[in-house]
């Protein structure tokens, strides 16, 4: 007696989808782990009251982040105490016109690497060149050393890192149900010849 044909390709074919689950899930916290630990490297950080010389890029919108947790120079600091009073500028060190500044468009925040800050103002500059950024609490009026971070694109990096990573999870798990539906496909197909070609009873 013939042994009964055999259905191919085994469902054991379907661990051929893994490879790209392990892939893909790797690739997730590679990407979300360098993407949000780097996230904060183009911002420059300033210990306020006071000032600095900023070279900016013309044609983009910077955002002034106060960190409530941060490391300068060493230094741990920590905002706890009341900030009111506290107010930035921005100048160009070209003509000494000034740049306007206001509330942030949108509410962005981090926390990476023993940092923490939200969005607290947002400026546009109209043209390359050198600006003198200071924050202080006014002639009259004194308060706490903190630390701002300025800086652009840091919103967008944080997205930007969100959607590569997921692309590359959902990326997996798709490839990885195509394999089983390329098996499960090739299954039925081994069934259909195996029902055409088996003998007909008399």
């Amino acid at each position: 007696m013939d042994p009964a044909p055999q259905i191919r390709p085994s469902w054991w074919q379907c661990l051929w989808g893994l490879p790209f689950l392990l892939v893909g899930g790797g690739l997730f916290v590679y990407t979300l782990f360098q993407g949000i630990t780097h996230s904060t490297d183009s911002l420059t950080q300033l210990v306020v009251p006071g000032h600095a010389e900023l070279n900016l890029k013309g044609k983009q919108t910077y955002t002034v982040f106060l960190e409530e947790q941060s490391v300068v120079n060493g230094k741990v600091y920590s905002t706890t105490q009341s900030i009111q009073g506290l107010s930035c500028t921005v100048t160009a060190k070209q003509d000494g016109s000034s740049v306007g500044i206001g509330k942030p468009s949108e509410n962005t925040s981090y926390e990476v690497n023993g940092r923490s800050g939200h969005s607290v103002l947002d400026f546009f500059i109209p043209q390359d060149g050198q600006y003198l950024f200071a924050c202080d609490y006014g002639a009259n009026a004194t308060g706490p050393s903190v630390v701002v971070a300025v800086g652009s694109g840091v919103g967008e990096s944080i997205m930007r890192t969100l959607l590569v990573s997921m692309a590359s999870l959902l990326g997996s798990f798709v490839a990885c149900v195509a394999v089983v539906l390329i098996v499960w496909a090739m299954r039925e197909r081994s069934k259909k010849r195996i029902r055409h070609t088996a003998p007909t009873q008399a």
